[in-house]
């Protein structure tokens, strides 16, 4: 584990890795691992108690929520990968929902600039259970073009935590100058086999470049596709991490502060910042 690590430069953007992320639905399909065990993000790989539902916030969102939002309710704002839709990642989605999380994904398949997540937020405010959500206490995230479009979003102020998975920031709508203006705390999400977002040239440059608190966790042998369907092996993690972050859930803090219980799981390189 690496507390810090020096500052380095983008590479040149990769045309090739752009266009090889223009990928059909059929082939979001190939993604999704289970979860493995003998860690301590297992517990939160298992569902939670809220039964869940989903439904549309205007045209242009699509919600997955507890069937009866509790009062207080965090927002989650979701952005798609390339070529996907919410229900490319449905299962995961619906997870987060049953921790008590109201999950609004913007349904677009081109979510880079972060601005259709951005407008989930009013969506989400006129539906009959708006009153019930609690709106200084949203959190944003979202896979390959949507992780990019994640980090855009987190520009604004309304954004209190993020977590991108894996990221693509060489095009598709990311501005490189994002990564120096986030407002929120990170959860970054990588694998080490994906080789459309690869963390080399897509993760390591915003784990240099944000000054945010950031815990960059890379799972090893995970390919690009990993979160689709109910997002893999990422599913226990990133729980933990909204739990900690949007509930402030102490035992979920723990795995990412101080001592860090999550530090040394195997199967996992973590480096961190300011956690």
């Amino acid at each position: 584990m690496t507390l810090a690590i020096p500052k380095q430069s983008v590479l040149t953007r990769s045309v090739a890795a752009a266009g090889a992320l223009l990928i059909s639905g059929s082939a979001f399909a190939l993604g999704g691992g289970g979860i493995g065990g003998g860690d301590p993000t297992d517990q939160y790989a298992s569902s939670g108690s809220y039964a869940t539902t989903s439904d549309r916030a205007g045209l242009s969102c699509t919600v997955y929520r507890p069937s009866n939002v509790p009062e207080g309710a965090p927002l989650i704002l979701w952005g798609n990968g390339t070529g996907g839709s919410p229900s490319t990642y449905g299962d995961g989605l619906e997870h987060w929902a049953s921790y008590g999380f109201v999950v609004a994904a913007a349904n677009t398949s081109n979510a880079g600039s972060g601005e259709e997540m951005l407008d989930c937020i009013d969506a989400v405010r006129g539906t009959s259970y708006g009153s019930n959500v609690d709106f200084s206490k949203v959190g944003a995230s979202g896979h390959s073009q949507g992780g990019g479009g994640t980090l855009m979003a987190a520009r604004d102020s309304r954004i209190t935590a993020t977590a991108p998975v894996q990221p693509y920031i060489l095009g598709l709508g990311h501005d490189s100058d994002s990564q120096d203006e986030q407002t929120a705390p990170m959860l970054l999400l990588s694998g080490s086999s994906d080789n459309l977002a690869g963390p080399t040239l897509n993760q390591r440059p915003v784990f240099n470049r944000v000054d945010v608190p950031v815990f960059w966790a890379t799972l090893d042998g995970a390919g690009h596709f990993e979160p689709t369907g109910d997002l893999g092996d990422f599913r226990g993690m990133s729980t933990a991490w909204w739990l900690y972050q949007l509930q402030g859930d102490e035992a979920a803090a723990e795995l990412f502060t101080g001592p860090c219980s999550a530090c040394d799981i195997s199967g996992w390189d973590i480096e961190r910042n300011g956690l």
